[in-house]
């Protein structure tokens, strides 16, 4: 079902080619086509995650989204990059989407700038999530379409400090008049009216779309976003196997108890370090081991005990009551929204 409101577009809905300002975010091999194809058809902008895949796979990606949606959604690339290697390889990433001609290439952690030509030659746009003013000031200059401004309630990777609510409006008038969607602490209706009464053009909701039936989550992990609140969340850098010093934002859980127990020692000296928490698939297909306190996400046919994984998720957790189809979701939203938004 599509979703036109006039109440909701935005000027970012136009450039986007989307009905209304919501985003899906794309966190990693959880945000696959079912749930991108979802949140695109019911009006919103679905994001696919494809962080460290081929150009291979992204194609392929994009070729299954496709025979699901006739929509327009984006594709998420985490661009920290240490080496030579590394900045070709992510470039060589954003040449496949770009050449895919996806509606945008969203991208987090470092610097855009080697990406964004390569994107705009192929009309598409380029979206980027920081956390700070200084930040999207020197993402603008290097070209972007757009800015994510990501608060410190957010869960995953954080690179926010502040709260949204005081980040978002600073952002805004910073960049102006580049489209700012505001990302962390966003979970329902109310956020959203919320985010777009101080300036935003759009939302970016991780968190929230965990919770859904076509997310590719263990269905053990979206019940405990449901079951918790923003309390239940805690900003740490535990999960560093795999990408140290990256703050992160995760449900409280074994790993973190017995770590605090053991009286928070550093990296070589924490409990269990070293041993499988269990077994999941590598991106090349294969069961392999995973280590405790390494970095990925829960999937459906995890082999362990998923409270020793890192269960990435922000504060707005709060507003997760239950587990439903991305569309409904996306609907509910609009909703919730227009009723903040009309209300005196």
């Amino acid at each position: 079902m599509r979703v036109i409101v006039a109440t909701l577009r935005t000027p970012l809905c136009e450039e986007l080619g989307i009905d209304c300002p919501i985003l899906s975010a794309g966190f990693a091999s959880g945000a696959g086509p079912d749930l991108v194809a979802a949140v695109s058809n019911a009006g919103g902008l679905g994001v696919l995650g494809a962080t460290g895949l081929t150009p291979e796979r992204i194609a392929g990606l994009i070729t299954q989204t496709r025979r699901l949606t006739s929509r327009a959604f984006g594709i998420n690339f985490i661009i920290d990059a240490d080496t030579a290697d590394d900045l070709a390889f992510l470039r060589a990433e954003v040449a496949a989407a770009a050449s895919q001609r996806v509606a945008a290439v969203v991208l987090f952690w470092g610097d855009p700038a080697p990406y964004v030509e390569e994107a705009h030659r192929s009309g598409v746009k380029v979206l980027i999530q920081v956390g700070s003013v200084e930040e999207a000031r020197s993402a603008a200059a290097a070209g972007v379409d757009a800015l994510i401004a990501q608060g410190v309630e957010a869960g995953g990777h954080v690179r926010g400090t502040t709260s949204i609510w005081d980040l978002l409006p600073v952002m805004v008038e910073a960049v102006r008049p580049l489209p700012v969607i505001a990302s962390g602490g966003v979970g329902d209706g109310a956020g959203v009216a919320r985010a777009l009464r101080l300036g935003a053009q759009g939302v970016s909701l991780g968190t929230r779309f965990v919770a859904s039936d076509e997310a590719w989550f263990h269905p053990a992990y979206k019940q405990r976003i449901v079951e918790s609140t923003g309390g239940d969340t805690v900003l740490n850098e535990l999960y560093d196997v795999g990408w140290p010093g990256a703050p992160h934002r995760t449900l409280r859980n074994k790993t973190l108890a017995e770590w605090e127990a053991a009286g928070r020692p550093p990296p070589g000296h924490r409990p269990g370090e070293g041993t499988s928490i269990g077994r999941r698939h590598a991106p090349s297909g294969e069961m392999v081991d995973w280590p405790r306190y390494a970095v990925g996400t829960v999937p459906p046919d995890f082999e362990g005990d998923i409270d020793y994984a890192p269960l990435w998720a922000g504060e707005s957790c709060a507003f997760v009551t239950d587990i439903r189809p991305a569309g409904e979701i996306v609907r509910d939203l609009v909703r919730e929204a227009e009723a903040a938004l009309a209300a005196p």
